[in-house]
């Protein structure tokens, strides 16, 4: 038994399936199901039920999955232990973020962490904060950012930023800089997917002043926010976005920025980790190095 086979079975324990877990993992998928093949002769315990065509877990194997993990943890924790003896940290960390912050605060943080430690490479995929936190709690991915703080005991999360929304429209709509709550349901709206904590936070604020979101009258749905953009130019309605990704905008002269009269539209940006993993070198010096930039300790 191998680091190499229990990473693959977690993968594949997590994701119920070989043909996700050999894309994840850049191998075919023969040598997956072969690598599993070879831990189950090799324990001499069945893993992996496979008579159905959505694989699932034996009893033992579930009883395994919990001491596969605290290996891998254990192996993680000895890295970045030893780490600490010498500065030459690398590997490749698998981050995931949510949009808004992956078009505003991300790209300079990775810059500057990359000047301090240009051997760490990243794979950044860019999801909604829900798709996110359910990555990180099976372990798809290390780190996570995301636009709204998480009520999740297997999850921990540090405020980094203080983020305003704000409406987007095209000048053709005559929306005024200053919109009330209650005119707000002469609008057609372009929103974030139900997952994005743009979406949530926004909802959250009106109905926390007593306004009734289903009043809102959604004609679109969009989960690209370059896409969003577009809808907006285009005059099809009106959009909630971080203040801060729509400055890139606003030197478009047919784009307007207004803001809620009656509230504000205000939410924080968080880093999110299992409480379950330990992280890996890169990992670990890239929490602290978030940690550290935005004080949250």
């Amino acid at each position: 038994m191998d680091l190499k086979q229990i990473e693959i079975f977690i993968k594949v324990a997590n994701l119920k399936s070989f043909s996700k877990a050999a894309e994840e993992i850049f191998l075919s998928q023969p040598a997956v199901s072969a690598q599993i093949l070879s831990l189950e002769r090799e324990l001499d315990v069945q893993l992996i039920n496979r008579s159905s065509k959505d694989i699932a877990l034996t009893d033992a194997g579930e009883a395994f999955l919990n001491y596969a993990i605290d290996i891998k943890n254990v192996y993680n924790s000895a890295l970045s232990t030893l780490s600490s003896f010498n500065d030459n940290i690398g590997g490749v960390l698998n981050l995931s973020v949510s949009t808004t912050p992956c078009n505003s605060i991300v790209p300079n943080l990775i810059k500057e962490f990359s000047e301090n430690y240009p051997s760490v490479k990243f794979k950044i995929v860019e999801q909604s904060s829900g798709e996110i936190i359910e990555n990180i709690l099976k372990f798809n991915c290390e780190l996570g950012i995301v636009g709204s703080k998480v009520n999740n005991k297997r999850i921990e999360c540090y405020k980094l930023v203080e983020d305003e929304m704000v409406i987007i429209s095209n000048k053709s709509l005559n929306v005024p800089s200053k919109v009330k709550m209650e005119e707000l349901i002469n609008y057609k709206f372009i929103l974030r997917e139900s997952g994005s904590a743009t979406r949530k936070n926004f909802e959250k604020s009106l109905q926390d002043k007593g306004f009734d979101i289903s009043r809102i009258n959604v004609v679109c749905e969009i989960n690209n926010l370059d896409a969003l953009f577009k809808f907006v130019k285009a005059g099809i309605g009106i959009a909630v976005v971080s203040k801060n990704v729509c400055e890139d905008y606003s030197r478009d002269e047919s784009i307007v920025i207004s803001e809620v009269e009656d509230t504000k539209l205000k939410r924080s940006i968080y880093l999110a980790k299992s409480l379950k993993r330990e992280l890996t070198p890169a990992a670990k010096v890239f929490y602290d190095f978030c940690t550290e930039h935005f004080k949250t300790k």
